[in-house]
């Protein structure tokens, strides 16, 4: 065949013949050399080759049977793509079911179906993505959001381990690293995309676990590090954060991750992108693909020249001749419904790839690309807003995952892209925070009472474990490491009598250690012992614990709940109550396991009724993380005017702040401190509290 000047945007070659004889297609230049092979269809539908941007010149295709039929005919065709570019209402009105039948497959956990915490990344990420159908999705993307919070483990909560806090801190739920990468990435995305800021400190623990994981020299020996710069793995990432070796697919979720944080303002060392780009382009084959763990002649995967060619691009190796070798591969063996030739069956991953590396590439490249991708995948789009699957995505288990990996394609149809490749970054605000001088943290003297809740509803499960035993656990954890200078006292609720036995019930509260000097063995004695049983008479306990602080000038009550008032005990009484007392005293609240925007609000309300604070916990890590924070004495930004814009706790959580001037109180008794300062974009303000002739002071 001859193409004439300038080419063809898209050139379609399609053989078709008896049933039963599988055929190949070669297309081949002029001198007999194959510049594209297709063996993909092995059933009734044609064979298929598509080239991207085809060049002009003088071709000839080639049809290989394994056997051969003179009784039926053999058709081949060669055709320019004739069909129209997808209009904006045929890519919103597509997107928008695709982003239905996503919304309509969500777990009741919040979680998708096959790989939870993949597949609550992939769709929290397809959910952002779909402005421009102007659909309101909040309620499944905030679900999804809980989901990950929900499976999320500090490091934090790892304290008496550290080789356990160095692979499993920052994971959620699960240590393989496709699944931490790809829901780092959508707790990112959401985090810049709604200005969460709760998000902060998991999308922060979650990228350090990537950046611990990485097979470079800075490696962990509890991680199998250090690695040689040397190996063939190094700068590569693999299935668990403790192997050695390393692949191009894991290291490519990786690298989208990273890059994602780097544009959030986390901070991610260069020297890592360039461990990474070198791992990269040692994988390289001479056919312009990526090898997968084993460098070979030829990578021969479709799939692979997407990832190999984005993830040099995010590295900072844009115009490396390995990216435009790789676009030219996947030129030369375009998208073919439900078929990754060559490669290893995995259609959709080759598109998602290839969609954002030709996004990067830019110009023609991208449009020919995008104009062919948007109809394409419109055209096969199924009734209910899905995809079929094939080869090695036809598992009904991945149905979530095709249908992810297909809105986020229209999306760039729409002209949306992720933060990972986004040219807007978001702006990083200031931080304060505020320490202690050495020493001078024993110098500070706190009365807490912890209130406990043991109501029946704490036999119900976080992960593997009863919320119970959870809360013994780290209460005794947390006892065990409070400074001896401490004075606890300790109520319990809800542990004597059952629920239907009302009155008893409801009066059931007991201060079964009083306020004195910290105690250890006997409060974790105490808390060893305690059993569920009743109700949650929580507005009587928290009472009768302003009672219990009476002959103390100042001080905290502490209280771990897993739900609301269950007595009818109004919460408006005790802001009155507390004020009452004449005291300096704040109700701080961890809500255990708060599933229901309303309790979280009652509960929240009654915390900022007295100048304390709510934090919310979902796991054994958050628990301890948030006890804690609610044992460090507080302090308070607040701006010009006057207003309260956010809490921190000394020796813990600063504050995040944009540019301008703030006053920072710390709230010490009998008297507070503070001090003026001014917040600068991207800066950390470190104030010190120090005690000087008996008197405290921040500098």
């Amino acid at each position: 065949m001859t193409i004439p000047a300038p080419g063809l945007d898209i050139l379609v070659i399609e053989a078709s013949g008896p049933e039963d004889i599988d055929l190949m297609l070669y297309f081949c230049d002029a001198s007999g050399k194959e510049l594209s092979v297709m063996d993909g269809t092995h059933d009734e539908r044609p064979e298929t080759l598509v080239r991207l941007r085809q060049g002009p010149g003088k071709f000839f295709v080639k049809v290989v049977g394994a056997r051969v039929n003179t009784e039926t005919p053999y058709i081949l065709r060669a055709r320019k793509w004739d069909k129209p570019a997808a209009s904006a209402e045929e890519v919103r009105t597509a997107l928008a079911r695709a982003l239905d039948h996503l919304a309509g497959k969500q777990e009741e956990d919040g979680s998708w179906p096959g790989y939870e915490q993949a597949g609550a990344g992939l769709a929290i990420q397809a959910f952002l993505g779909g402005k421009c159908i102007q659909k309101d999705y909040t309620a499944k993307l905030q679900a999804g959001l809980d989901y990950l919070r929900s499976q999320f483990t500090p490091a934090s909560g790892f304290a008496d381990n550290p080789a356990a806090a160095a692979k499993e801190g920052g994971t959620f739920g699960t240590t393989n690293m496709y699944q931490q990468a790809i829901a780092t990435l959508g707790v990112i995305e959401a985090l810049v995309d709604l200005d969460d800021r709760s998000l902060e400190p998991i999308a922060e623990g979650a990228v350090q676990l990537i950046l611990r994981a990485q097979n470079t020299d800075h490696k962990l020996e509890v991680l199998g590090g250090p690695i040689p710069a040397d190996s063939p793995h190094y700068g590569s990432w693999r299935y668990e954060p403790d192997y050695t070796d390393g692949d191009m697919s894991i290291s490519a979720w990786q690298i989208l991750t990273l890059r994602a944080a780097v544009n959030a303002g986390f901070a991610v060392p260069e020297e890592v992108f360039t461990a990474a780009a070198k791992y990269v382009s040692s994988m390289a084959g001479a056919d312009g693909s990526f090898c997968y763990d084993v460098v070979q002649d030829i990578g021969d995967s479709c799939c692979r020249a997407g990832m190999g060619a984005l993830a040099l691009q995010l590295t900072g190796f844009a115009k490396d001749p390995l990216v435009a070798r790789a676009i030219r591969y996947m030129q030369a063996s375009g998208p073919v419904w439900n078929l990754e030739y060559p490669g290893e069956g995995y259609p959709f991953y080759y598109w998602y790839y290839g969609t954002r590396a030709m996004y990067l590439a830019g110009g023609e490249d991208w449009r020919v690309w995008k104009d062919y991708m948007c109809r394409f995948l419109i055209d096969h789009q199924n009734g209910n807003g899905g995809w079929d699957g094939a080869q090695a995505e036809d598992k009904e288990s991945l149905e979530s995952y095709r249908t992810a990996l297909g809105a986020l394609m229209l999306e760039f149809c729409c002209g949306q892209v992720p933060i990972y490749m986004s040219s807007v970054k978001r702006g990083v605000p200031g931080e304060v925070r505020v320490v202690f001088e050495k020493s001078a943290e024993v110098e500070a003297p706190k009365t807490v009472e912890i209130i406990m809740d043991a109501s029946n509803s704490m036999i119900g499960k976080v992960g593997k474990e009863t919320k119970i035993a959870v809360a013994r656990r780290v209460l005794i954890q947390t006892i065990k490491g409070l400074p001896d200078t401490m004075n606890v006292g300790f109520r319990v609720y809800g542990h004597r009598f059952a629920t239907d036995d009302y009155d008893n019930a409801c009066r059931d509260t007991e201060l079964v250690v009083p306020i004195g000097p910290i105690q250890k063995a006997k409060l974790v004695d105490v808390v060893e012992k305690v059993q569920t049983k009743g109700r949650t008479p929580l507005v009587a306990s928290v009472l009768e614990a302003v009672k219990d602080l009476a002959k103390t000038p100042n001080g905290s009550i502490i209280l771990v709940t897993d739900g609301i008032e269950s007595c009818k005990g109004d919460i408006k009484a005790i802001a009155p109550a507390v004020k009452a007392s004449g005291m300096e005293l704040d109700v701080n609240i961890v809500g255990f396991d708060i599933r229901e925007a309303a309790a979280r609000q009652e509960l929240e309300s009654i915390a900022r009724s007295t100048d304390g604070r709510y934090l919310d916990a979902r796991n054994a890590g958050e628990l301890l993380a948030a006890l804690e924070q609610t044992l460090k004495p507080e302090f308070v930004v607040f701006d010009a005017a006057g207003k309260d814009v956010g809490r921190g706790a000394v020796g813990g959580d600063g504050v995040k702040l944009k540019e301008g001037g703030y006053t920072v109180r710390v709230m010490l008794a009998p008297q507070p401190v503070e001090l003026k300062i001014t917040a600068k974009s991207g800066a950390a303000t470190i104030l010190t509290l120090k005690k000087v002739g008996g008197k405290w002071i921040i500098e």
